[in-house]
């Protein structure tokens, strides 16, 4: 499971089952930590929405 992060002209690709960061472009290390933060903070939320799309 993952979710993707974009920021302006930037994204980044976030592993979940562990929290881990896949590859990021055009993004400061501080909106990284704050996305890493922000996953943590929803991760229920993340879950249940992915699994809703993809029907697991």
């Amino acid at each position: 499971m993952h979710v993707h992060v974009r920021r302006g002209g930037g994204y980044a690709k976030f592993w979940i089952e562990p929290l881990e960061l896949d590859y990021a472009k055009g993004l400061k290390t501080k909106e990284i930590v704050r996305a890493e933060i922000l996953i943590t903070e929803n991760i229920e939320t993340i879950r249940r929405k992915w699994n809703n799309v993809f029907g697991i």
